[in-house]
């Protein structure tokens, strides 16, 4: 049986029109463990990050690094358009919409020209969850929940659409045909295939 996951954050952000670009209100703070909070609290910085799924790693502007009074735990070459340079690396804590929080992450340095932005937001983050963009009716969905719950195929969903009817045992309404005795593939052994 099919373990059911009720333990996740989620948010969702619509734009009007089709976005060029995912741009999100968040707060950062001084990494710590949630499960061992610290005595007195850590102060929160807010600004706006871009999601950036050709990022590997999440990063701060250097002004965002100066406002939460951070201190270095190590550097790190970080590889950009303009070649790859030395900066330093932070613990932070992420608190993204809708109070999705994102604990410890590593985060490196990068100039404050960089956007109209506090951070980016890499595949470090993303891919800890489920994220998905969606252009419909003329307006921009992101969503995003964390953790990860289950695949998200849209061929899967395609398929139901286009096969809705179908019984497992009827031939695909594809056509396609067994190589070996040229009957027509049951749907269940051919689109119906789910994993």
């Amino acid at each position: 049986m099919k373990e059911k996951v009720t333990n996740f954050s989620a948010f969702t952000i619509k734009h009007n029109g089709i976005a060029n670009r995912i741009v999100t209100a968040i707060r950062l703070s001084k990494a710590f463990d949630p499960a061992n909070p610290p005595t007195s609290t850590f102060a929160q910085y807010e600004t706006t990050a871009l999601w950036d799924t050709g990022a590997t790693k999440s990063v701060v502007t250097e002004a965002t690094a100066r406002a939460l009074g951070l201190t270095p735990v190590g550097t790190t070459l970080v590889n950009h358009a303009g070649g790859s340079s030395s900066h330093n690396t932070y613990l932070i804590n992420f608190y993204l919409p809708n109070n999705v929080c994102v604990y410890g992450v590593l985060v490196s340095e990068c100039p404050d020209i960089a956007g109209s932005f506090g951070a980016i937001i890499g595949m470090d983050i993303i891919s800890q969850g489920d994220f998905s963009i969606t252009n419909c009716n003329g307006q921009t969905w992101m969503t995003f929940r964390v953790p990860s719950i289950q695949p998200i195929d849209y061929v899967i969903e395609a398929n139901k659409i286009t096969f809705a009817g179908v019984g497992r045992n009827d031939p695909c309404p594809c056509g396609k045909k067994d190589a070996n005795n040229g009957k027509p593939i049951k749907y269940k052994y051919c689109h119906g295939i789910t994993n």
